[in-house]
């Protein structure tokens, strides 16, 4: 049986075991891969042109999304685990119906995005913004309308790994936690209160903070619409750290130009760099990191280690434990 492994960048031989940075395939990665299949064929590769080559053959293929090459050749493929938690580049018609297992590494981001969510949410409360824009002018200003995130009510939407590690974090900052989820599980001693979708439209006046947590879906383009954003206190703050595609850009930019809503901050955008043009870039109360909330040091070890475990249950043909609906895309 062969797997490939397409990687973003691999420190496999001695020329390049210096190398670092959150996405580095190691020996030791390989090793621990070894462990649970010893007679596994492993193949790795930072190449695209090898990456095709090989998947000819390859019965599984481990990598990230924009790794992954065409799987048109793939005649051998079983199974395709991403190194990521978004699928929707994965999940090609040909693949949602065909009989390949789909699996992801949901679960391994949920501590750095709940941090970087905290992050942003205290950029907003201690008022960081405007002390370093002061900073650079050399100016010594107190700013007397600083806040706390303590008895802030924090709306979640989207309740997987990620949406209650935010959820946890929040209620340690002492916040009150309200969350949307389609599937009403039983209830965390952190969460005050859990409503399923039909909710929203109650739940959205009430929030001084919106966390958009939600998977990336047909069901769920443009969730986050001008009418939504109305919904919202004038003086709520939205955050995305989802997939771009959830918010519709040009009502968001209209919402915060009129003031419909007091900031935003974004980690993931409809387009993908954001455009130089965008007037997000440009925006006092508009906070935008690269999608790269999810990046530590950590990242390769908890993706290995999670595909480890969905490799040792795909050769005792039990049900991967990061399985993805592909008509569900998540």
């Amino acid at each position: 049986m062969k797997l490939l492994l397409a990687v973003y960048q691999e420190a496999i031989t001695k020329s390049r075991k210096d190398l670092r940075g959150p996405h580095v395939l190691r020996v030791e990665h390989i090793t621990q891969i070894r462990r649970i299949a010893k007679d596994l064929e492993i193949v790795v590769t930072s190449q695209e042109k090898d990456a095709k080559r090989h998947i000819q053959d390859a019965d599984i293929i481990a990598g990230f999304p924009m790794t992954i090459p065409p799987l048109g050749n793939a005649v051998n493929l079983k199974w395709i685990h991403s190194f990521s938690a978004g699928m929707d580049r994965v999940l090609t018609p040909e693949i949602v119906n065909s009989s390949v297992l789909c699996s992801n590494s949901s679960g391994i981001h949920k501590t750095p995005i709940a941090e970087h969510v905290i992050g942003f949410m205290l950029i907003f409360t201690r008022g960081f913004l405007k002390t370093i824009a002061n900073q650079q002018k050399c100016l010594w200003q107190k700013d007397e309308s600083i806040t706390e995130l303590f008895g802030k009510t924090v709306l979640i939407i989207g309740l997987g790994n990620i949406g209650s590690e935010v959820a946890r974090l929040s209620h340690a900052f002492g916040a009150h936690i309200h969350a949307i989820s389609q599937e009403i599980r039983e209830p965390l001693d952190f969460i005050k209160m859990v409503k399923k979708p039909s909710a929203m439209n109650r739940m959205l006046p009430k929030a001084d903070f919106v966390i958009s947590c939600l998977p990336y879906t047909k069901e769920t383009h443009h969730f986050f619409d001008l009418e939504k954003f109305k919904l919202m206190k004038p003086s709520a703050i939205f955050i995305n750290i989802g997939r771009g595609g959830l918010v519709h850009e040009k009502d968001l930019i209209t919402g915060v130009k009129r003031k419909i809503i007091a900031g935003v901050a974004l980690d993931v955008t409809e387009i993908e760099p954001l455009p130089r043009t965008s007037p997000l870039w440009k925006m006092p109360n508009v906070i935008i990191t690269p999608h790269q909330s999810g990046l530590s040091e950590k990242y390769m070890d908890r993706a290995i280690e999670r595909f480890c475990m969905n490799l040792g249950a795909f050769l005792a043909d039990q049900p991967l434990p990061n399985m993805v609906d592909k008509k569900q895309g998540y």
